[in-house]
This record gives structure tokens, sequence and C-alpha cells, in this order.
């Protein structure tokens, strides 16, 4: 095997026991990057400064970030015209917390204009192509981190997911993610102006090629003392595939009763089911009331309102998510407060519906991955859809496809491993939220783990032959 092709954690091995080098790991994936990104357009910038090994866990290990996170003293863009000059003081403290235990930043990967798009392109970096297939999106709005993942660009990349930003591209790139539960580490260095990051749903969190990866990854973000790792039990299977009223692919239901079939062969408890009395329309609803008064918070009252009156159109054809937004855009804090309210009485039906030992396994969007888009509208970054995506030869709104399942769990806030479960007919991967208790992720990625090795979907092409 060629270097990119071994899994962080064995990288990691190797440079411990002085196997390889730091420089011959960052030589070989800068040649690979070289090759391979102009086809790909994942990786945005470089690290110049030379990588060294080191006795601490990451041993050096070179990893990206999405170019939204701060790194100290190396540009970050958000993928927008107006922060391209913008190199900040500090590093987030996620991502110090890696340096610390030995990993160093190779680069950082693309991103659509402030992270605001399901899809993964900008005027100043251009789009991101999937390594699957060169015409498909690898999805937003961390899509350049999951493309590079893909193609073996990178070991490990470090994302931000908001309402599907780091699952999409996951899903959409046959890779691994971790949603970490809310609150579970700073997300500070993340936001334009260093301003206060979101009081809700924002997270950070990686992108990997395997589970042991994830696991690796997370130990050293999460930093917390290890009081000793209990015995794991394999929990039971609830999976489902009811969007609440919106259309969901064929061939996305087809991946889910074939995973469903293989991991009952193979002995695990599997149910078709759902928390009682979650409804996701109002789990997509309280989101978008909580995420537009918070978002809208940024903006001067002229802004919002001139926001309001350019969005109605857009709101009108997506009622399950720009609409639910632009609610929010009122400011209204009684609302707010009846959206928060709503927040905790669906968490709550998630945690009962976990606490016998259970997860449970959503699909990622309604539709599976699909080709480049582009917007109808730009308005220097803020992206509109007027015409429909078709599934199941049904019109479907873009935002809604997009963010069907995706925010509900954004809203109640419990952590999420992306993993790939099947191929659409195409050949491009097909990923399910796989959805735990709260602070339990090292069990939740040693389920991921297990119910992947059942599957064994396979690799990108271009990560094996590229």
């Amino acid at each position: 095997m060629q270097l990119h092709q071994y899994p962080a954690t064995q990288i990691c091995a190797a440079l411990s026991a002085g196997d390889i080098q730091a420089k011959e790991v960052i030589h070989h994936q800068l040649e690979r990057i070289q090759r391979l990104n102009p086809v790909i357009n994942a990786v945005v910038t470089l690290n110049e400064n030379q990588p060294t090994s080191n006795m601490r866990p990451l041993a050096g290990l070179p990893i990206t970030l999405k170019d939204q996170i701060y790194y100290r003293g190396m540009a970050c863009t958000f993928g927008s015209e107006r922060f391209k000059g913008f190199h900040p003081t500090q590093t987030a403290s996620a991502v110090e917390r890696l340096l610390n235990a030995g990993a160093q930043v190779m680069g950082k990967t693309n991103l659509p204009p402030l992270s605001m798009d399901f899809q993964c392109s900008n005027t100043l970096f251009g789009t991101t192509n999937n390594p699957w297939n060169l015409e498909y999106t690898p999805g937003g709005s961390s899509g350049g981190g999951a493309a590079a993942i893909a193609g073996g660009m990178s070991f490990v990349d470090i994302g931000t997911d908001l309402s599907g930003s780091l699952r999409i591209p996951a899903s959409f790139c046959g890779v691994f993610s971790l949603l970490p539960s809310e609150d579970a580490i700073p997300i500070d260095g993340t936001m334009p102006n260093q301003a206060a990051p979101l009081k809700h749903f924002a997270r950070m969190g990686p992108i990997a090629r395997n589970c042991d990866d994830l696991d690796l990854v997370w130990t050293h973000m999460n930093n917390q003392p290890d009081v000793g790792q209990k015995e794991f039990k394999m929990p039971k299977v609830n999976w489902s595939v009811d969007s609440g009223g919106i259309e969901v692919c064929k061939s996305i239901v087809k991946c889910f009763e074939s995973a469903k079939n293989a991991w009952e062969e193979s002995g695990v408890h599997v149910v078709q089911a759902q928390p009682k009395d979650f409804d996701f329309k109002r789990a997509r609803r309280a989101f978008g009331e909580i995420m537009g008064f918070e978002t809208s918070a940024l903006m001067s009252a002229p802004v919002r309102f001139l926001s309001s009156i350019l969005g109605r159109a857009s709101a009108r054809r997506s009622p399950e998510f720009i609409a639910n937004v632009m609610l929010g855009y009122r400011h209204n804090k009684s609302r707010l407060s009846n959206a928060i309210d709503e927040k905790k009485i669906l968490s709550d039906a998630i945690d009962a519906f976990l606490a016998d030992n259970s997860v449970w396994v959503l699909p990622v969007t309604a539709t599976s991955v699909f080709k480049h888009m582009a917007p109808t509208s730009d308005r220097n970054g803020v992206r509109d859809y007027a015409l429909p995506m078709y599934i199941n030869e049904q019109p479907v709104n873009y935002f809604d496809a997009m963010a069907a399942f995706t925010t509900p769990i954004s809203l109640t806030g419990h952590p999420v491993v992306t993993l790939p479960i099947g191929f659409d007919g195409n050949g491009l991967p097909i990923g399910a939220q796989l959805i735990g208790l709260k602070d339990q992720e090292k069990d939740l990625i040693e389920t991921a783990k297990r119910l992947h090795n059942i599957l064994k979907p396979h690799q990108c092409p271009m990560f094996t032959n590229g």
C-alpha cells in the first residue's frame, strides 16, 4: 500500500515507532494533492512550514481544516471574497487540542461562502468535485474536507456542521464523520470577524475514512480524562426512513432495507421504529425559528428586514427549511422561547427512545448524491434554487430535500456518526446517520464500526487507483 492508503491510526503508530518520518508523509500527501487537486479542487491553501515527528500521541500526523476554522497566521477565507485577506491571530480551541497532541495542520479545504450551501463552490477557489464522479457534488458545506478524505489527499479533516454540513458531504463522498453532542467541545474560531459563536446547533467534528480514525481524533478533540472504558454491549438498532411528508429517494430506501437484512443476518437486533411522538415537521420548525433568530442577530435590523423581503419567494418554495428560518428573522423573543421549549421536548423524546441501549439509524438526505447544480440567484453567497429537484419523479425543493433529516437532529443536540451503507443506481455512495445518546460518542463510534464491518462498502476508486 502507498502511504495515503494507511489509516491515520497506523500512520501515527509508524511515526511514533520511527518507521517513517513526518516529512516523508507530508511529501507523499503534497505530491498527491499536486496530482489530484487540479481535478477534485478540495484543498485551497497549504501550510508551508515543514512538519516534524514528535513523541506525542498524534506524532506529527498531517491534518486539514475546513477554511472556516482558525489556525494562527494561516489564511481563513470562509469561502468569501470579503475575507480573503483575513489571517487569524489565534487557533480554534478544539484544533489547539489536536496540535497539543502532536497533529500538524497541512492545509485548508474548500467550502461555499460562509458555509451557506449544501454544495461546495465559491468565486475564490471554484467548485469542488466528488472524487467518485467529478460531475457530481461532494455536498456541503464541509465538501472540500470530505472530498479530500475520499480522494486520499488528507487523513483527517476537521469540519463544522449547523444543519448537515459534516453529515451530507460524508454521505455523498462515502466516508465517515462525527457530529459530537451539542456543547461537547468549544466552537470558538469558526465565525468571521471573531463574532461570538452561535448559541445553538453549530458544532465542530472530524471527517475520516474509518471509525478508528474518528475515535483517535475525537479522543484528543474531546480532551476529557479517561475514566476507564466500560464494557461495550452492541445496542439495538432502530431504523426509519419517514421524513414527515417529504419524498425519499427509492435508492435510499433500498439501501436501508439491504443494510437491515445484512445486520439481522449477522445477529444484530434490528427494528423498524422511531421515537414515539417525534414529529419531524415540528422539529424542522423549531430548528428554523432558533437558527433564524440567532443568525439574524448577526445582521443589522435593516439588513434583516431586507433579507426577509427578498426571501419571501424562496420561503414559499421551501416550506420546511427557508420558511421556518424566515420565521426566526422576525426576532420575536416569545416565539424563540417556545421553539427552545420544543427543542427540549423533542430531545427528551429521543433520550427516552435510546435509553434501553439503542441507536437510531436515519437517512442523511431525502435525495441521493446529484450532479452539480447552479443556484438561480446568488447574493453575496446567499443562494436560492428556484428549480425543484425530482425525487421518485416528484418535485421537491432543494433545501427541503437536503435538510429534511439533518435539522431535526441538529435541533436535539444528539451525537451522530455518518457511515457509508451502500450505493445508488449510479454506483455512488449513500450514507446514514447513526444517532446515539448524548456524550456517548465512543460507544457510538464503536457501534458504527461494527455495523460498517458487516456491510464493507468499497473505497473510492480514485483513492485506491489514483
